[in-house]
């Protein structure tokens, strides 16, 4: 047989050469009332395709024996790689490959609580987190490898996707803290991506030897997949994939060659108890009832379901026909916002991990242009807004945009009608240094830094939804324990209710130091915070209303934006932010020094302000003599005027949508600005 890959291989007859053929038993188990056969493995794994079960993860974040990344599952063919995914019995003394099996505990070896934080949450540490990193890697070389050795395969395998969200799902583990319940879960999510890739590589790359001998072995280190369809079996037979074949004993045909009679094979080290639910936890994940073949392994596959950043869609929606001749040819690389994959019946499910008590399913952080035309009108001019804050601790703005915000067309006729309210995804940074009373910009201060890490988890794994001032205000002027049946009260019940109990509990249970970045800021000592240490905070936040204010401006203005294109555009908007932190940055080092627009490099401001021209261009009213970039040896003038004039129409478009004029991104200065 010549040199050819699995997924080029088509089903096609053999002539008779006194082999085992494909419905020939090297092994044969009888199992209640079915006969199993395999032609190339040496034993029979137990079947758990005859019933459905709910699929939902367990104590170990996986989903036990109806996990098709554990063990051997139902054929599916638009899933037809997923008997390539590689074993663990083989893989678990491999140094790299043993971390996707690895189950990490509370242990400070594996566990590190987040230090200064008034929620219970942390992170993996840091040398395990590398270990998963070295796996990514290792993926990531040999898929680019592959992709840059066949540029032109256009086949239903879109690698590169995986790729993306496996990266994403990431970062998400290194920036954010999460209970150890979610982390349980975020590392197991990871941890199917990467089996995935390389079930998909397997399936891609791996070159079959030519047939010697009289039984055709299959690759023991591929996981291989039951069925009862004959040609599946043949196809599978023929690509080495280890296959096992149902039969009723009636239909078992009398010239079956059977080479040796076995017992069933019980998995022994795979976990069935169910998760713990711990407080605080954000993923909450809704199961759902499924059988075998592509329902559980579409909702097997299903990852959290969140707003704004989109935390890892990686498997697209496979078409509603296929057949082993065209070997899934139909598969589409559409994607789903409530689970990765639809199964071939058309089935539809919200399963995924979602925010207590909300459907699961991506809501909007504004209304759809349709639902804001029925809103009430409820935007009234806020002359206040536009007035520069006049206060020592606020960083300076970035000239370009402060002299765009200056040059906007203000007329209220131009705001769409039926605006939203006025609402920010973080507090808006006047509140902590506007009004006469210090005590309580000292109390907002102090709450929005004990509060700060778990809203930030939230927003990066929940539906978003922005919050009127108002409410941030009653929030940030801490909520009492109990509230009173008055109009006030019922203002501050919907405050809590929005928050949450966890978030609104660290009000009362204040620890004595937070962490902010990689500062401990003792909370005692608020009221003698520095100006550069409270310049940081307030730069923090111009930082992350603006990047979520653009995302959300961008869905209004994109409504049509179809999922998977909306993926690759939100890695353009984070390369529009330095370094890998995406929307959100929680943890991380404070920079120490101006980046990306705020770059005082003009080469360096050039680049993202080039980035920032190809992520307006495609929205309405663009500017049409901003098509074109500018020369790499453009003078600094030229780059200064182009970002003004891409600030002027970013400002005027959310002034034109919102009624009120964006936050925008700030300069950071060093501590000697504070006479330090």
């Amino acid at each position: 047989m010549s040199l050819v890959r699995a997924y080029e291989l088509s089903l096609r007859d053999r002539p008779g050469d006194g082999r085992h053929g494909a419905f020939d038993a090297r092994v044969l188990a009888k199992y209640n009332d079915h006969w199993i056969t395999s032609p190339n493995a040496d034993y029979v794994p137990e079947p758990f395709i005859f019933e459905g079960a709910r699929v939902e993860p367990l104590r170990d974040g996986r989903m036990g024996h109806i996990d098709c990344f554990q063990w051997p599952q139902l054929h599916a063919e638009l899933y037809i790689w997923s008997a390539c995914i590689p074993r663990k019995a083989v893989y678990q003394d491999d140094p790299t490959w043993k971390w996707m099996w690895w189950n990490i505990t509370q242990s400070p070896d594996d566990f590190t609580l987040e230090r200064g934080s008034a929620f219970k949450v942390g992170r993996i540490r840091v040398d395990k987190w590398k270990q998963l990193e070295t796996v990514f890697n290792w993926l990531d070389g040999r898929a680019q490898e592959w992709m840059l050795k066949y540029p032109r395969y256009d086949g239903p395998l879109k690698v590169e996707n995986w790729l993306q969200s496996c990266r994403r799902c990431l970062l998400r583990l290194k920036q954010l803290p999460f209970t150890f319940r979610d982390t349980v879960i975020l590392v197991a999510f990871f941890q199917r991506i990467c089996l995935d890739v390389f079930g998909m590589l397997e399936y891609l790359e791996t070159v079959l030897p030519p047939a010697t001998g009289a039984i055709v072995e299959a690759f023991d280190r591929w996981m291989g997949a039951f069925t009862t369809d004959p040609e599946v079996c043949q196809q599978h037979f023929e690509t080495h994939v280890p296959v096992w074949l149902i039969w009723k004993p009636h239909s078992v045909p009398p010239d079956m060659k059977v080479l040796k009679e076995v017992e069933v094979t019980y998995p022994s080290d795979i976990i069935t108890d169910p998760e713990d639910f711990e407080v605080g936890q954000v993923l909450k994940w809704t199961g759902s009832w499924c059988y075998p073949g592509e329902p559980r392994h579409k909702h097997t596959r299903t990852g959290p379901v969140i707003g704004l950043e989109q935390f890892a869609r990686p498997w697209p929606e496979p078409g509603a026909q296929s057949s082993s001749a065209t070997m899934a040819s139909t598969l589409k690389s559409t994607h789903t916002a409530s689970s990765s994959a639809a199964s071939s019946s058309g089935a539809n499910s919200s399963t995924g991990a979602v925010r207590s008590g909300r459907p699961g399913k991506r809501s909007q952080p504004y209304p759809s242009m349709e639902s804001r035309l029925r809103a009430k009108p409820s935007v009234t001019p806020n002359a206040e807004l536009w007035e520069d804050l006049n206060d020592p601790t606020i960083p300076p703005a970035i000239s370009a945009w402060h002299a765009a915000l200056q040059g906007v067309n203000k007329d209220a006729k131009r705001v769409r009608p039926n605006a939203l309210k006025i609402a920010y995804f973080f507090p808006h940074p006047a509140l902590f240094v506007r009004g006469e009373s210090s005590d309580r910009r000292h109390r907002y201060l102090r709450n929005w830094l004990v509060s700060r890490a778990g809203w930030i988890t939230r927003l990066s794994v929940s539906d978003v939804t922005p919050v009127t001032p108002r409410t941030w205000r009653a929030f940030l002027n801490t909520i009492p324990e109990r509230i009173s049946s008055t109009f006030s009260g019922d203002q501050l019940c919907e405050a809590a209710n929005l928050f949450g109990p966890e978030l609104v509990r660290v009000q009362h249970d204040v620890p004595s130091h937070v962490q902010f970045r990689d500062t401990s800021i003792f909370l005692v000592d608020i009221g003698r915070m520095t100006q550069w240490t409270k310049s940081k905070v307030l730069w923090d936040l111009y930082e992350h209303n603006f990047r979520f204010e653009f995302v959300a401006l961008a869905r209004v203005l994109m409504p049509d934006m179809t999922l998977d294109r909306e993926s690759e555009w939100l890695d353009r908007v984070c390369q529009v932010f330095p370094g890998d932190l995406e929307l959100t940055m929680c943890a991380e080092p404070f920079p120490s020094e101006n980046q990306g627009l705020a770059s005082s490099d003009p080469k360096l401001k050039l680049e993202y302000v080039e980035k920032l021209r190809v992520l307006l261009s495609p929205w309405p009213g663009f500017p049409s003599d901003l098509m074109e970039p500018l020369p790499s040896s453009a003078s600094s003038a030229r780059v200064w005027a182009l970002e003004r004039k891409l600030a002027l129409f970013y400002v005027q478009s959310f002034f034109d949508n919102f009624g009120r004029p964006p936050i925008l991104p700030h300069l950071i200065l060093v501590p000697s600005a504070y006479g330090r």
